[in-house]
């Protein structure tokens, strides 16, 4: 059958994390094209409902009110809803929470269901006589069985004993011995309006582009089955939470990301970026290959002697390094590069007073405070995009220089959207902020391929390059590019300082140093800075919060804290030492070494972070494809040279474990939708869902991919999809509103923020900051915690918390 004709629909989205993969299912019937003009997901709380009655009702022919946190007869978490529903001006379908409003809306109750869970898949079945959306002949066509598989995630249910004569249950999950039967679907009798409890939309259900074509074909014949629908008008258009385009090209766009419309980051207003203008064709990408030199080499050896020895500077002096950066990869299962580099500057932002900071190696710092009509991530991003379309050459795989560094979880602040943004703080002369991002600028760098041979790479200018980011008259910001101009930093190294690094590099290689530094002889005692009660506390608090609908899925975390000082004297401020050990006691496919030694936290001076993450963040390649790689579900490895047979059975018990496969398939929904805010909505997939990977621990881990948009950068794209929704839970908003209050430390920190790269050419690759030791002075500190569901048992979480820990620095004996 041919699907129905697109109407207008408005998606009302209760900032949900699962909202945006409705979009799917339009994608499954429309092209990208027709779904972007005739379909619009706009913030519940955008419009007042006076204001939604005459600016947006007479301008669309149906609404789908989609799922969310919280309770349908809560005003503060329905809004105008049950307005709209009673009103039945335009035909409606509810999703999970838009399906409880159904209920209230005309009289029903809401109970919490007999047993809670979220993110399994059950059956569900229509009443014996179907009618509604089950009745359409689109739903008939799509399947012979009686019962169908979803996926729920509710702990509210609409009181079975409550519903009013004027609705009718459609459809009744299928009673098993331990989960009784629930209502799962609803219509009103007499108006088009329709509600089912499941996720339609999540990647586990089935037959939900059957129901979409059910609603699409009744809203039709409601409105008389029009032969075609205007597009949206623009203004309901430029109320889009986020707006993509239709296609999405091969290559970086030269537009900024924003030249669509595109609202709003609440609550800093995110400004239409300035007249860009840059010298095209002015850097240029540069990599000698140096076959077999050095390929017997030790990599350490390497890095000491080029990085940490300074070998590879001018040959005019030695200077201080402002940082030292060793993208490591250090995995003996995967095959990967490593990146060894010296930054020319660093760039620090403190989200508290706004403040960037320029640090310089034998310079003082300089400062600039942004306005509150910016954000870091606006500022950022436009400045790479001038960089980015500087460039003379086409993208290519890796990092090929640009920016390195890191954006610590408190940036959430100014990413996600309906957060709000903490006061300004006025910052005093000596104050010491917090370090909220830090990324330096690499111009040369020396990698090492899988095979083991060493490429030099670099950006070079062509002459005297001047990139212009032209500022509006009423711009109270001066642009990155502007800023460093006046600090007279400019991008791309000349070509004599190329040629020098160049013979530096080969140098080294054919005659490095051969005194190594020797690996810390032990790890330092790391303390929980939450007693294993107080966890097991909060994990009972984060259980109610879902049992009262608040949340599916709540990572909760805790820091575990040491000192140097219990290291043998000559290792105290040698976090370098640390590193060395953990790369061999953990080996990992994000194992990364970053020294910043002029960055000042209130905990000392000197920021390091030695990294043995396995988890991808997010990766955009040369064709623009991104790619994000959610880890959820750990357990514990047998030593190596012990049974194989047990470890193997370890891993299965894993893979086959409901509750665990539960924990990921959240996060998987919630990761498609955060890609659906930046990607072209048809390319969105997962060609790898819930898969065991076995390194250090036994972890399940899916792969989600898209294809970016053509208005979006690739920081922009990380921002809209920060943070991690692995480190949040789902819905993520809400989540991370309730883990502020549950977790005694007020700041994560870099912990379950971001890492990596944003090559020059856009090409991107970023991982979650986990199993990682952050050095600040002489204090260091991990990060861990775990997915809190309804089915969680306080005791074994608190002790996948240990084993995290535990795998970064060995056995935890002394914590209970």
């Amino acid at each position: 059958m041919q699907p129905p004709t697109l109407p207008r629909t408005l998606i009302l989205d209760y900032y949900d994390s699962y909202t945006n993969n409705l979009l799917c299912l339009f994608t499954q019937l429309y092209s990208d094209a027709e779904v972007l003009q005739k379909v619009v997901v706009i913030k519940a709380d955008k419009y007042t409902w006076s204001e939604f009655q005459e600016h947006v009702l007479p301008n669309i022919d149906c609404v789908i009110l989609s799922p969310g946190p919280g309770r349908p007869d809560n005003p503060s978490d329905i809004g105008f809803a049950l307005d709209l529903l009673r009103s039945h001006a335009v035909p409606i379908l509810g999703v999970c929470l838009g399906h409880q409003a159904i209920g209230v809306a005309f009289g029903a109750k809401i109970i919490n269901i007999p047993k809670i869970t979220h993110g399994h898949v059950v059956s569900i079945a229509p009443i014996t006589r179907a009618n509604g959306l089950f009745g359409s002949p689109f739903w008939q066509s799509s399947g012979r069985e009686d019962k169908f598989q979803v996926v729920v995630y509710n702990s509210l249910t609409v009181d079975p004993n409550s519903i009013p004569d004027e609705l009718e249950v459609t459809a009744w999950s299928v009673s098993t011995n331990d989960r009784p039967s629930t209502v799962q679907g609803l219509r009103h009798k007499e108006y088009p309006i329709w509600g089912v409890q499941y996720h339609p939309e999540s990647i586990s259900s089935t037959r939900g582009s059957a129901l979409l074509q059910s609603f699409l074909a009744k809203v039709n014949e409601t409105n008389s089955a029009q032969s075609v629908y205007p597009p949206l008008p623009a203004h309901i258009i430029s109320s889009c939470a986020y707006r993509v385009s239709a296609i999405a090209r091969s290559r970086p766009s030269t537009r900024p990301s924003s030249a669509l419309p595109t609202p709003p980051v609440t609550p800093s207003p995110s400004r239409a970026p300035s007249r860009i203008g840059s010298r095209r064709n002015g850097l240029k990408l540069q990599e000698k290959r140096l076959g077999d030199i050095g390929k017997e080499l030790r990599t350490q050896n390497v890095f000491e002697s080029l990085v940490k020895e300074n070998r590879a500077g001018s040959r005019k002096g030695k200077e201080k390094a402002i940082g030292e950066i060793w993208l490591d990869g250090q995995t003996p299962t995967r095959s990967t590069t490593t990146s060894l580099a010296t930054p020319s500057f660093l760039l620090s932002y403190s989200l508290s007073s706004r403040t960037v900071t320029l640090h310089r190696s034998s310079l003082p710092p300089s400062h600039l405070s942004l306005s509150d009509h910016t954000t870091f991530w606006d500022w950022f991003s436009a400045a790479s995009h001038v960089i980015t379309s500087s460039l003379a050459t086409s993208p290519a795989e890796g990092w090929r220089g640009g920016w390195v560094g890191y954006f610590g979880y408190e940036m959430k602040a100014e990413s996600l959207q309906g957060y709000k943004r903490p006061a300004r703080a006025e910052r005093g002369e000596n104050t010491v902020e917090e370090v909220d991002a830090c990324w330096g600028w690499v111009d040369r760098l020396t990698e090492r391929t899988s095979d083991g041979e060493w490429i030099v790479r670099g950006i070079t200018k062509e002459g005297d390059l001047q990139l212009d980011l032209a500022s509006e008259d009423d711009d109270d910001d001066i642009s990155m590019i502007n800023w460093l101009r006046s600090h007279d930093i400019t991008f791309g190294a000349s070509q004599e300082k190329w040629s020098e690094y160049s013979q530096s590099v080969k140098d080294v290689l054919n005659n490095p140093s051969t005194n190594a530094i020797t690996s810390a002889s032990a790890f330092p005692t790391f303390r929980p800075n939450a007693t294993g009660s107080d966890y097991r506390q909060r994990i009972d608090a984060c259980r109610e919060a879902i049992r009262q609908g608040e949340s599916y899925e709540l990572t909760l975390t805790t820091k575990f804290s040491a000192s140097t000082s219990s290291l043998p004297q000559e290792e105290q401020l040698d976090p370098y030492s640390l590193y060395l050990r953990l790369r061999t006691f953990n080996p990992a496919y994000y194992s990364t070494y970053l020294n910043f030694p002029t960055i000042a936290t209130s905990r000392g001076q000197g920021l390091s972070i030695l990294s043995s993450s396995p988890e991808r963040f997010l990766k955009i390649d040369k064709n623009r494809r991104v790619e994000m790689m959610p880890i959820k579900g750990t357990r514990a490895r047998v030593k190596p040279g012990q049974c194989k047979r047990v470890d193997e059975m370890i891993g299965e018990e894993l893979r086959t474990d409901l509750k665990e496969r539960a924990e990921n398939l959240m996060i998987v929904d919630l990761i498609r939708s955060d890609l659906l805010s930046c990607c072209t909505p048809s390319t969105v997939s997962v060609p790898k869902l819930i898969a065991l990977e076995s390194y250090g621990v036994h972890n399940l881990v899916t792969t989600v991919q898209g294809t970016l948009a053509e208005n979006v950068g690739s920081v922009e794209c990380v921002r809209r999809c920060f943070p991690p929704g692995s480190m949040t839970g789902a819905p993520k908003l809400r989540s991370v509103q309730m883990l502020d209050d549950f977790e005694s430390e007020k700041r994560r920190g870099i912990y379950s923020g971001c890492l990596g790269y944003f090559s020059v050419d856009g090409v991107s690759d970023l991982s979650v900051v986990i199993r990682t030791i952050v050095a600040e002075g002489n204090q260091l500190s991990i990060g861990a915690g775990g997915a809190i569901t309804w089915l969680s048992n306080r005791d074994s979480e608190w002790e996948e918390v240990l084993t995290k820990v535990g795998s970064v620095v060995g056995k935890l004996d002394h914590v209970q």
